[in-house]
């Protein structure tokens, strides 16, 4: 039996090198859409079986669950990935891009890659370990849907946790670095659908009608007070308008208007905050022009907060990795992620691991953000992010 001491880790890690970049291009040319990962979810649960997990599938239709077992009773330890990709046309030029209109264009298939490989590393150590690890594969993240539908399907009544970790691999911070916020670590990310009801009639006659463009376009302008005058200045709040539906023809004055947008903040209290004003403001500005309004919220993902506790612990377990003061914090991000939705219900704590290529490289290669046709990232960050897991659960479970 291998001793598990710091070094021993690393060698682990190491001799899985090769493996574990194929894994990540395996994973990386079947890229599936939320509730629909079918293919990848087969390949997760077939790898897991090999390496002697108990897994069980299905669970929020396409997520799934791997379960290892320590050989002493003690803590249990739950480790998440997102596993769904995106609606994109991959344009990266990568040898193992993928063809079929869909693109993991956020990183997702290096999230399963770590898992994976931090739970067969962590199989052949399971007569050292005294407590549990759970692994959970969540689909349907890029739509906010997939973590709710597998705590709906009962995830923390079968499998509760003492603390659950998870990490989003970022193309714009250095390979090497990682981020490990004691608070908000990803904003919150709801949508809003607001339609003004007016009266509608002829283009050349506005007298004779009320005009829901009118009253969309000024609700719109007032709208950006909300951020700039009521959320604090040391406060984040974002409140978009993406879309704007309405009107048949040149000469019509609708009998209705839709807007949709977003709305994103790092605080809870923000949150509904920046919603009710909106609906406030709307409701208020209609009236004044004679139209009403009918306001709905698309719920999405709380806020992703770190729990201070955990994230000490992570902070020092990453800098075994990657050297003291290289885990550090980050600036929050304004996306979203429904690991809110786990951090909620156990301590936890989702980290950011440096996906950066070098400059030389991405002007080379035009690489760019998230969720871009040209998104890519090094996959020198692999075997940090999975000796973190490893690492955590070691010594959670030791």
């Amino acid at each position: 039996m291998q001793a598990m001491t710091p070094d021993s880790i690393s060698d682990l890690v190491a001799a899985r090198s090769t493996e574990i970049i194929e894994t990540r291009r395996q994973f990386h040319v079947i890229p599936e859409l939320g509730f629909e990962e079918n293919e990848t979810a087969k390949a997760i649960a077939d790898r897991l079986t090999a390496a002697g997990l108990e897994v069980e599938t299905g669970i929020g239709k396409t997520g799934l669950v791997g379960v290892l077992k320590g050989a002493k009773p003690g803590p249990t330890l739950m480790i998440r990935a997102d596993i769904d990709g995106l609606p994109v046309d991959e344009l990266t030029g990568l040898d193992f891009a993928s063809t079929n209109g869909r693109m993991h264009a956020c990183g997702h298939d290096g999230h399963i890659t770590m898992a994976v490989v931090a739970a067969e590393i962590l199989a052949g150590l399971k007569d050292q370990l005294a407590g549990t690890l759970i692994f959970v594969f969540q689909p349907a993240e890029e739509i906010v849907m997939g973590a709710l539908a597998m705590i709906d399907d009962g995830l923390f009544e079968k499998y509760p946790a003492d603390r659950v970790i998870g990490t989003h691999l970022w193309n714009q911070i250095p390979t090497g670095t990682i981020g490990v916020n004691r608070a908000t670590v990803f904003a919150s990310a709801d949508q809003f659908r607001l339609t003004v009801h007016g009266k509608g009639g002829h283009g050349a006659m506005p007298h004779t009608t009320i005009d829901p463009v009118a009253a969309i376009a000024e609700i719109i302008s007032t709208a950006q007070t909300v951020v700039s005058r009521e959320v604090p200045p040391n406060d984040m709040g974002v409140l978009t308008f993406g879309q704007i539906h309405g009107g048949s023809a040149p000469n019509v004055i609708a009998d209705s208007v839709t807007v949709e947008g977003t709305v994103r903040a790092y605080t809870p209290e923000t949150r509904i905050q920046i919603m009710q004003a909106l609906e406030r403001i709307a409701a208020n500005v209609a009236a004044a022009m004679r139209a009403s309004t009918s306001f709905e919220r698309i719920h999405g993902a709380p806020p992703v907060i770190n729990d201070p506790e955990v994230a000490a612990w992570v902070t020092q377990q990453a800098s075994l990795v990657v050297g003291e003061g290289n885990a550090r914090e980050w600036e929050p991000v304004s996306v979203g992620d429904d690991m809110a939705e786990f951090n909620d219900r156990v301590p936890g704590v989702y980290f950011l691991l440096g996906a950066a290529h070098d400059d030389e490289t991405v002007a080379e290669r035009g690489i760019e953000g998230h969720h871009n046709a040209k998104f890519d990232w090094s996959e020198d960050c692999l075997p940090l992010g999975v000796e973190v897991f490893v690492r955590s659960a070691v010594d959670y479970l030791s």
